[in-house]
């Protein structure tokens, strides 16, 4: 066969080649007296454009990587020599490069997406790591390691201590063999410590399916950076000059790349490959983000310090009157000092409230401020009712112990709106020595709470879609399969002409279930909140962003999700007559892009917030790239968009208004004054389902933090 093909693959029982034969005998068989000739036929010519042309050309690019001595780590490909040590904080990055062929059929185009791509090792083996943990071995559950051998990676499951490298496993030729003499024999490893316990971990194989490995801990290395360690600032600065390259960096790290790829001219021109040496370069344009619109001033976007200037009245806000600030008893002397600074705040801002009732808890146990909260909800001045608790709590930043216990009951049971400080939070601000960094921290607590009663914080000037009724809708899912957790969907929908007050709704799913299902009566029940309680105005346009569906994915999403939308729209047309057709945009947001994108032309920089790149690598009205946020390290990331659906074909300018629309709803996500990576409905229901499946354990129902109607009828960000 090579003699007469030279080079070949072989793919779904085909045989691809870039020589061209006609019918030839390959030789004659005999089986049980039959003689049987087996040939060898042109059966299609495979040209640019065709689905299994980009399949095929990935395979020769993977072929070309093996020969340069790349090992593939989740889609990314490293040179195991490119290796650089920290060793005063016992660390190591491995370098290498994210290689991806991009492809737009339609037109048959292809280029290769290209950039840096780092994976951060211990040096120490994990062996170390189980002797400092004195056999706290519950801390390394979840764990990647990396087999220093054969550079793979495992998920750790536990650490088993019934197991050693002297244990013996069932070999598939049905001998017992030891990991000693295993290692010895397929690697020719000694292993020094033939007592240390062995590593349970997750293997998937190529076909998905799951399974339990044992490694010894002795040629394993811990990936990743601990808490410790990020918290860690100098480490973090340290380790940024490898992991984050600016973009002249990243270009001459490409063009070294494909010049190093095109070495090897024998492969590439057996298959009448050709690449361009330079990096391509694209038209963009920019987005005007307009103005913020606040309480009693507009503020220019672009030239505006957003930090500072929107430390001012909010755009709208609700009256509160009943609330509760509840602390712990240690903490009086602080929470003084904080009250004073949040009455400033709330007179500086022209908040209209009272000041807060106080109460304290002089325990750390969870049941006695559950029923401290409980107190508040039934007894709170009177008959009035309690419109939100201000908990200051003991702990950390995010490590409080009483946190999510308190959150998942002023949720489920005793739905209040509910805003948390942590009393180190305070502290830092304090010491500041100023006031405006306390004043700084009561806004935007004030901010959050405004958001959390169903107010406006700011609002964005020139909205498009708004001539008539429009709801968006954010959609994600959560995930930790690892861990076998449940995966939780979540929905949001706006509800005002500003795009600004939500209904949320949430699902748990199968573990690792990327689709959603029961999309119809969520979609339903979005529609019907969206017209009120006296059903008088429902939406006209519905625009959907869903988070996380890549080009492969598309098709399930149409298949499926799309047709349950569509049933959603049918059956709110029939039950509330509706008379005005429900347009659908379905637009899918994919922030975890290889692309990068840089200005300049010598020395290259990121490209301003509002960047558009719709032309070149993009399809006509079909995708685009977007940069909204600002990056103040290293390279700036930008967000893909794809138009899945779009039923408003009669507006010659809706794809241009999408784009305008999408930017500008990045800057209303009320966490933070500029703007995100992704428009703010998705960055909602990415915060709600984290929220949520954070805190869940499957072993315990009652762990499961719902969406609550109660919440809803408030319009309340309860999860931010």
């Amino acid at each position: 066969m090579k003699d007469l093909l030279k080079v070949f693959l072989t793919q779904n029982y085909s045989i691809y080649s870039p020589t061209r034969i006609y019918r030839t005998l390959l030789g004659v068989i005999v089986i049980d007296g039959d003689t049987y000739s087996i040939y060898i036929d042109e059966k299609a010519v495979v040209k640019p454009g065709d689905a299994e042309y980009t399949g095929l050309i990935g395979r020769i690019f993977k072929m070309r990587l093996r020969q340069q001595k790349f090992i593939e780590i989740s889609r990314k490909y490293f040179d195991p020599k490119n290796l650089t040590k920290f060793d005063q904080q016992g660390l190591q990055i491995l370098s290498g490069v994210m290689c991806n062929l991009v492809s737009l059929e339609e037109v048959g185009k292809y280029y290769i997406n290209i950039d840096s791509a780092f994976k951060v090792l211990r040096q120490s083996t994990f062996v170390e790591d189980l002797r400092n943990a004195k056999g706290n071995y519950q801390q390394f559950e979840g764990l990647v390691v990396m087999t220093v051998y054969n550079y793979k990676f495992y998920r750790l499951i536990n650490v088993d201590t019934t197991k050693t490298p002297k244990s013996e496993f069932l070999m598939q030729d049905g001998k017992n063999l030891s990991f000693i003499d295993y290692y010895q024999s397929k690697y020719n490893l000694k292993i020094k410590d033939v007592n240390q316990p062995l590593l349970s971990c997750q293997e998937k194989s190529r076909y998905g399916v799951q399974k339990v490995i044992y490694l010894v801990p002795e040629i394993c290395v811990a990936t990743g950076l601990t808490d410790k360690m990020r918290a860690n600032f100098q480490t973090m600065k340290q380790l940024s000059t490898i992991t984050k390259p600016k973009g002249q960096e990243r270009v001459t790290m490409a063009n070294k790349f494909i010049q190093g790829f095109q070495q090897s001219e024998d492969l590439l021109k057996l298959w009448n490959i050709q690449l361009d040496q330079q990096c391509l370069k694209v038209d963009s344009s920019k987005i005007n983000a307009g103005s913020l619109l606040m309480g009693n001033q507009s503020i220019p976007i672009e030239t505006a310090n957003l930090d500072r200037d929107t430390q001012t009245q909010m755009f709208k806000t609700s009256l509160l009157e009943n609330w509760c600030l509840l602390s712990h008893a240690n903490d009086n002397q602080l929470v003084n000092e904080f009250q004073n600074s949040l009455r400033e705040s709330i007179d500086y801002c022209k908040f209209p409230c009272k000041p807060p009732k106080q109460m304290t808890v002089n325990s750390q146990k969870i049941q006695d401020w559950i029923n401290c909260c409980q107190q508040i909800a039934n007894n709170f001045m009177g008959s009035e009712k309690v419109q939100l608790i201000l908990l200051v709590l003991q702990g950390p930043k995010k490590n409080s112990p009483i946190y999510s216990d308190l959150k998942r009951f002023l949720v489920n049971l005793c739905p209040i709106p509910s805003q948390v400080v942590m009393n180190s939070t305070i502290v830092t601000a304090i010491g500041g020595h100023t006031t405006l960094s306390l004043q700084k921290l009561c806004i935007k607590l004030l901010n959050q709470i405004n958001a959390k009663l169903g107010g406006t914080p700011w609002a964005i000037s020139d909205m498009p879609l708004t001539d008539s009724p429009t709801m968006i809708c954010g959609m994600d899912v959560y995930h930790q399969t690892m861990r076998g957790k449940n995966s939780v969907l979540s929905f949001v929908s706006t509800e005002d002409k500003y795009f600004s007050t939500y209904h949320t709704q949430t699902q748990l799913m199968d573990v690792g279930n990327e689709f959603g299902f029961n999309l119809c009566p969520i979609l339903l029940r979005s529609i019907q909140s969206f017209a009120g309680e006296k059903k008088t105005q429902f939406p006209e346009r519905i625009i959907i962003y869903r988070d996380g569906v890549s080009n492969s994915q598309a098709k399930v999403v149409i298949e499926s999700e799309i047709n349950q939308f569509r049933q959603a729209i049918d059956l709110a047309k029939k039950e509330f007559n509706i008379d005005k057709d429900i347009k659908l945009i379905l637009i899918s947001v994919n922030k975890k892009v290889g692309a990068k994108f840089y200005a300049g032309e010598r020395n290259l920089d990121n490209p301003p917030q509002g960047t558009l790149i719709d032309t070149q690598i993009c399809q006509n009205n079909k995708d685009f790239y977007l940069i909204s946020q600002k990056a103040t390290a290293g390279t700036v990331q930008p967000t893909h968009y794809h138009v899945l659906v779009n039923d408003i074909t009669e507006d010659p300018h809706i794809f241009k208004k999408l784009q305008v629309l999408s930017y500008k709803l990045c800057y209303l996500y009320f966490n933070f004054t500029g703007a995100i990576k992704i428009p703010a409905p998705i960055q909602y229901a990415h915060v709600c389902s984290n929220f949520i499946g954070d805190r869940y354990d499957p072993k315990d129902p009652k762990s499961l933090i719902k969406s609550n109607d109660q919440l809803n009828k408030r319009r309340s960000l309860f999860f931010i």
